[in-house]
């Protein structure tokens, strides 16, 4: 691991666990075990270290999406794969990462919201066709608008307005989510199939 590489993974466990707005460049200087200089060596600012930040990020995400698709043996073993990780991801990460990504860095969310929200509809598009070649998800639902409302939805779950974190687990939220909207495009063997996984949860 390179001194460039030590910056951001130690600066990603800073900002997941206390949100971006708290934490300065000495806090992640101290975290890394580097100066302070060496860190604008690296990187000019704070913003240019967060989006480097968000690419490590995307990049774990995208191994473990891979990891997931290898590793499933159906769409609905898939679905509840991802559901598990979202889980874990969710319970890692501190409410106010988004919030302040949202308040103090918006041109950078709003960034990385359209890079990502093209990538996730393709690969909901992707899900949802391989659902309906194997019998477990209808085949008259109209690809494009439900996957497009299933991002729509998950993209909620972290405005406080409608979910506000005193108020609502955003585990609880995303798993309403995900088990609903999947068990309401399921066939009667798809549903049988959720069924399973809802009353023997997989470890």
């Amino acid at each position: 691991m390179n001194i460039t590489e030590k910056i951001v993974n130690n600066a990603v466990e800073l900002f997941v666990r206390s949100g971006v707005r708290a934490i300065t460049m000495d806090d992640i200087s101290t975290e890394a075990g580097v100066s302070k200089r060496t860190i604008y060596e690296n990187f000019k600012d704070k913003d240019e270290l967060l989006r480097a930040c968000l690419v490590f990020m995307d990049n774990h995400h995208a191994r473990e999406t891979e990891r997931i698709l290898s590793e499933s043996t159906n769409t609905i073993d898939m679905v509840f794969r991802f559901l598990k990780h979202g889980i874990e991801a969710i319970n890692c990460i501190n409410p106010l990462f988004m919030t302040d990504m949202k308040k103090y860095h918006f041109r950078i969310w709003k960034e990385t919201y359209m890079i990502n929200s093209d990538k996730y509809l393709t690969q909901t598009f992707t899900i949802l066709k391989k659902g309906i070649n194997e019998g477990l998800f209808r085949k008259n639902i109209d690809i494009e608008i439900v996957s497009k409302l299933l991002n729509e939805q998950l993209t909620l779950m972290s405005d406080e307005r409608i979910f506000p974190s005193f108020k609502y687990s955003k585990t609880t939220v995303f798993e309403n989510i995900v088990i609903n909207f999947f068990r309401g495009i399921a066939t009667a063997k798809g549903i049988e199939i959720i069924d399973k996984y809802m009353d023997h949860p997989q470890p």
